[in-house]
């Protein structure tokens, strides 16, 4: 026969009741999902989720500094282009300036050839009126064309002078020298008062890219030293 009623024994009665309640806990912390890690260190989790934050950061500081930098060299390198193709438009259009100026040097200097030529005939086309003048032949001298029978006449043929027309050609003449003189000394006044700006000119070009450069280089630097400083920064916070 079997034995009904038997108490049972405490000791097994709270080994079952541990067990259940461990069960419980273990459950509890596997079915909960946010705290549920299956056996990762959360504080370690966390920390590696800061430092990639962290990294990312850097990196995109780092990508912020060069993209920055990297524009300005940009901007630099255009400007200077821009101002070297200005100076190079300066320098041609004074070449052209040189080449032209002396294609009428030699056109003056042939010009000139050319009046020389013309002044020295004009010389002495007059040397010979001149001489004509004074001439026993063509002279105005009534002793020279004194009729001897009648001393209060001339003989036509050795009285000739000069018309009025002659006398005004020979004044137009040297009027016609002095203007080509004197408009030949303005031209080359003229030409040597431009090139003497075009030379000004190139020279405060020059200078000009010269400054130039040497405020691009400064700004460079400037901007390669706010980037080390800043990449060094961000190395120390690290």
């Amino acid at each position: 026969m079997y034995k009904l009623g038997l108490s049972a024994d405490p000791k097994e009665v709270a080994a079952i009741e541990a067990r259940r309640n461990r069960e419980k806990d273990r459950q509890s912390r596997f079915f909960n999902v946010r705290n549920r890690v299956m056996g990762v260190d959360v504080e370690a989790l966390n920390n590696q989720v800061e430092e990639k934050k962290l990294r990312e950061a850097t990196e995109q500081s780092k990508d912020a500094a060069y993209d920055m930098l990297s524009d300005q060299l940009h901007l630099a390198i255009n400007m200077q282009a821009a101002h070297l193709a200005r100076l190079e438009e300066s320098c041609r259009m004074a070449m052209m300036f040189a080449n032209a100026n002396a294609n009428k040097a030699q056109a003056a200097e042939v010009a000139e050839r050319q009046r020389l030529e013309h002044q020295r005939q004009q010389e002495a086309n007059l040397m010979e009126i001149q001489n004509q003048i004074t001439s026993d032949l063509l002279t105005e001298n009534p002793q020279v064309a004194q009729n001897s029978t009648a001393p209060h006449r001339v003989l036509p043929y050795c009285w000739k002078g000069m018309t009025p027309e002659q006398r005004a050609a020979i004044r137009k003449d040297q009027e016609t020298q002095c203007r080509e003189k004197e408009a030949k000394h303005q031209a080359e006044q003229a030409l040597d008062t431009e090139w003497e700006s075009q030379t000004i000119h190139l020279a405060q070009a020059a200078l000009e890219l010269e400054e130039q450069e040497r405020e691009l280089c400064a700004e460079f630097r400037r901007g390669l030293g706010s980037f080390n400083q800043q990449l060094a920064k961000e190395q120390k916070a690290q």
